[in-house]
């Protein structure tokens, strides 16, 4: 008897939202309650090749950074023997691809510059964090019931400067097509073709064979022809021939898109596109139904922009989370693990880091699916499950590593997924707090004037190279822990707001603390320590004399920022590095007695 297509146990599969050779889409509902998400799932002949596994991983891997309202966001990373699934955002709404066959014309300008816009805001948010989709088309923006617009699909997305043909060839720019390395203005390239379709119901290049293709986008002009006269420079400004022509900044253009819309259509461009869009997109059935997706998402996190180099020592305690970087980190890794009440010389948190250490990270995270997804149950009873992600990363970590030149897609960075359960309790009731933890740290490595990278490996660095730096999260709240005890932070909604990263000290409740599934070796392949470990901690919840009842942000650090860096055991500021918390929180709700 042969067995169905594998399907992530806990959901109930709705609809199928499309397929290809990569795999499968669908529509799911958790089994616990809830609201639907979309499931990517590998193809079981796709599984089978290396390759593609890690193609799939590493999509996987680069959305987890962008955190973004124009961006459709990563829930989670499911890898097993059975297969592979990405878990996102469930958006109401239809591909732009749908509404340009379904409309079968030119939008209005007003509709297709609304489009560019959001697509470049999205575009932006990866770019912060040094991610290239490099197949932005029209079946990759969803245009959602409101008119506005998601980028999805980062199936062949690269690291910026990561070279090789990918794309969509009505869509790639000159340097995708031979090879070349892949930056921003590559993007801006294919967002600038895809307003042209928009605009003038046609591609700026079309022709009968790829090689002819080809040559029209790496030599011709293009044709703008049914593009108002006005928009023309910046049409051509976006697809300049060399990357160097165009603008590689994705904001920037925005500013030029929306200071040329506001001189063509007036200062109420952008309402009367959004009501043009959302008309035309209405013209079809919406591919998820907006009845199906009530409510909100609780955003996963993504790692920010940042560079660095070193490995991470890290300790939790009441106070937070610190970490030190060092060649010989013996003495703090062994502090580290006497303070969560480890074993083993490196110690829990021994290293921490950041980008393409974000590969490793979402498959040793498999155990962690639908991350953000909040479950509740009905009416104001103990029980439901609530989730959030959180990172900790740098934007300038060339101030914090002695490396001017370091690309922001090597960030180290922190990644936090914490899930409470039960979400809603009263005091008496016994709760769960567990945290998984995901991080890389460059070590051992330089970078050249261009951001090409160096690595010397865990050992025998040349002279000149840092060798100590350190960074803490949380600050001190006086709350003394022993071996197995830890502490869980509760932060009030309001003054706090979901959706956000507390910036003060909350209420801290002892609790039992165990460590498990310590992984941190150093990747010679990655030029870092890639670390992953679980910690878990339990509480009694105590009377509303002493919590009292409402809706609480909820940490294991107090509070979950980066507070204190140094610099060969010199202070320096978190600022001067760009010290960057992102994502969310958990939502954990106090019941009356």
């Amino acid at each position: 008897m042969s067995r169905g297509p594998w399907r992530l146990p806990g959901y109930t599969e709705l609809k199928e939202l499309g397929s290809g050779t990569q795999g499968r889409v669908v529509l799911a509902r958790p089994d616990g309650g809830g609201l639907p998400v979309a499931i990517k799932y590998l193809a079981p002949d796709q599984r089978a090749d290396p390759r593609l596994q890690a193609m799939f991983r590493q999509e996987a891997a680069l959305l987890q950074r962008v955190v973004d309202p124009h961006v459709a966001r990563l829930l989670g990373y499911v890898e097993g023997p059975d297969g592979s699934a990405i878990l996102m955002e469930a958006v109401s709404g239809r591909s732009l691809r749908a509404v340009l066959d379904g409309h079968k014309g030119p939008l209005a300008p007003e509709a297709a510059l609304l489009t560019l816009k959001g697509s470049l805001l999205g575009l932006a948010a990866a770019h912060a964090v040094g991610v290239i989709h490099r197949d932005y088309k029209p079946g990759n923006v969803l245009v959602q019931d409101d008119g506005r617009s998601k980028l999805i699909d980062f199936g062949v997305a690269v690291l910026t400067g990561q070279a090789g043909i990918a794309g969509t060839p009505a869509y790639m720019a000159p340097e995708q097509w031979s090879g070349q390395p892949a930056s921003p203005a590559t993007d801006i390239y294919a967002a600038t073709c895809v307003f042209v379709e928009c605009a003038s119901g046609r591609k700026p290049f079309q022709a009968q064979t790829l090689d002819d293709l080809r040559a029209l986008h790496l030599r011709q002009a293009p044709r703008l022809d049914g593009i108002p006269e006005q928009l023309h420079p910046l049409v051509m400004h976006g697809l300049a021939k060399g990357p160097a022509q165009r603008l590689w900044d994705a904001n920037t253009f925005v500013g030029e898109l929306e200071a040329q819309a506001v001189s063509s259509y007036g200062h109420d461009w952008e309402r009367r596109g959004l009501i043009a869009l959302a008309s035309v997109a209405g013209l079809i059935t919406a591919a998820i139904p907006a009845a199906l997706l009530s409510g909100a998402f609780i955003a996963s996190g993504g790692a920010s922009a940042a560079t660095a180099t070193g490995a991470l020592s890290t300790g939790v305690s009441g106070a937070g989370v610190s970490a030190a970087g060092s060649s010989a980190q013996a003495g703090a890794a062994t502090q580290a693990a006497a303070q969560l009440g480890a074993t083993g010389t490196k110690g829990v948190l021994s290293k921490v880091g950041g980008s393409k250490g974000a590969v490793a990270i979402c498959g040793a995270g498999a155990a962690a699916t639908a991350a953000a997804v909040l479950l509740w149950p009905s009416g104001p009873k103990v029980g439901g499950q609530a989730s959030g992600t959180y990172v900790l990363s740098f934007t300038k970590p060339g101030v914090l590593l002695g490396q001017p030149n370091m690309p922001a897609s090597e960030t180290p960075f922190m990644r936090f997924q914490i899930t409470v359960s039960p979400a809603r309790a009263r005091p008496g009731t016994q709760v769960s707090v567990v945290t998984r933890f995901n991080a890389r740290s460059p070590f051992g490595v330089a970078y050249s004037a261009g951001g090409q990278r160096r690595c010397y490996g865990e050992k025998n660095h040349p002279a000149g190279l840092i060798k100590n730096y350190n960074f803490g999260i949380g600050r001190d709240d006086g709350i003394k822990v022993g071996k197995n005890e830890g502490t869980t932070a509760l932060f009030p909604i309001p003054p706090n707001r979901p959706g956000t990263i507390p910036t003060t000290i909350g209420q801290v409740i002892k609790t039992v603390h165990q460590v498990s599934n310590d992984h941190q070796p150093y990747v010679q392949s990655e030029c870092a320590y890639l670390s992953t470990f679980v910690m878990t901690d339990t509480f009694i919840l105590p009377s509303s004399k002493t919590v009292k009842p409402g809706r609480y942000l909820l940490s294991q650090s107090n509070s979950p920022r980066i507070t204190r860096t140094s610099r060969d055991k010199v202070d320096i500021p978190p600022s001067s590095a760009g010290a960057t918390a992102t994502g969310t929180l958990p939502i954990f709700t106090v019941l009356q007695e």
